[in-house]
């Protein structure tokens, strides 16, 4: 239990330090450069839909979810 404890606060941890990473530049920027937050929020968001989109694609036809065919067996 302790293990499951721990490795879930430092899961916690890490995923809110990158966060802070990631997010603390573009708060920056924005404030500094207002007529930029849009374009960054519009960027953010087009990235964002095209990795999803592009995740679900190979999920479901390359690795064969929606087609039937699996490309890999259970191992």
């Amino acid at each position: 239990m302790a293990y499951l404890l721990l490795f879930g606060v430092g899961t916690i941890v890490g995923m809110l330090l990158i966060t802070l990473a990631i997010a603390v530049p573009i708060v920056y920027a924005s404030r500094r450069l207002s007529s930029v937050e849009r374009y960054l929020r519009i960027v953010s968001g087009l990235l964002s839909l095209t990795f999803g989109l592009l995740l679900a694609y190979h999920i479901c036809f390359v690795e064969g979810l929606l087609t039937g065919h699996p490309a890999r067996g259970p191992e």
